[in-house]
């Protein structure tokens, strides 16, 4: 393939993959505490690339009464189903219908789970993006994709250095899921720094990869590393 530049490095923080939980846990049951902290890491940390997607999503196995009342919001504020599988029911949501969703979710009430305890409604937020330089306030020169010749690094279209965050604000938990691609030279510790400032958790230590170039200069290769934050 072509674009591969041998000397490129890239640092990637994938928190967190499935093997451990998918996600970072926002620590809240109030979906709007969590949607506000979600907020405040985005404004300060990253530059989002178009629209995000944003989806009210409902699933199956909860008590009637609570699947009722959240459907007839649902119809009532979102319009038609985006889909309907036997697992869940999903609406896509407007920016402008945000706040009613958030406030639908929080007034369920702790009664609004699944059958195997997960929460039975959320809003799903989810965003390509790019990190941002806290001292210039604009992306890292030379972390995107067409820097890394859009280098696929798994079989869901995700390439070597984009970004992305993934929220999830349900009734009775919400989470974050991050793939960040960070400046893999003396600028990482900073980058990773204000990253982490923002954030409600904390980065896990684990997870973190550095990205070279192969000999050849036809793909990547990762390696594991230890975080820049313990550094």
């Amino acid at each position: 393939m072509g674009g591969v530049t041998v000397n490129q490095e890239v640092v990637t923080y994938d928190g967190l993959p499935a093997s451990a939980g998918g996600a970072h846990s926002l620590r809240t049951k109030n979906p709007r505490t969590a949607y506000e902290s979600v907020r405040a890491f985005l404004d300060a940390a990253v530059l989002t690339i178009g629209a995000p997607e944003v989806s009210f999503q409902l699933w199956a196995g909860g008590p009637s009464d609570v699947t009722d009342r959240l459907e007839a919001f649902a119809a009532a504020h979102l319009g038609g189903p985006q889909s309907r599988q036997r697992t869940h029911t999903q609406w896509r949501v407007r920016s402008e219908n945000v706040d009613v969703t958030l406030e639908a979710l929080s007034g369920a009430n702790s009664r609004a789970l699944t059958a195997h305890g997960h929460p039975l409604a959320s809003l799903v937020w989810n965003a390509q993006a790019t990190l941002i330089d806290p001292v210039t306030r604009t992306p890292y020169e030379g972390i995107d994709t067409d820097a890394f010749g859009r280098f696929a690094v798994d079989g869901y279209g995700r390439l070597l250095g984009a970004s992305g965050a993934r929220a999830t604000f349900g009734t009775t938990a919400s989470s974050l899921s991050l793939w960040l691609a960070f400046p893999a030279d003396d600028r990482l510790h900073d980058a990773a720094a204000h990253v982490q400032e923002h954030l409600p958790f904390r980065l896990s230590t684990k997870h973190w990869r550095r990205w070279r170039a192969t000999k050849d200069g036809q793909s990547y290769r990762a390696t594991r590393i230890t975080s820049p934050l313990t550094s």
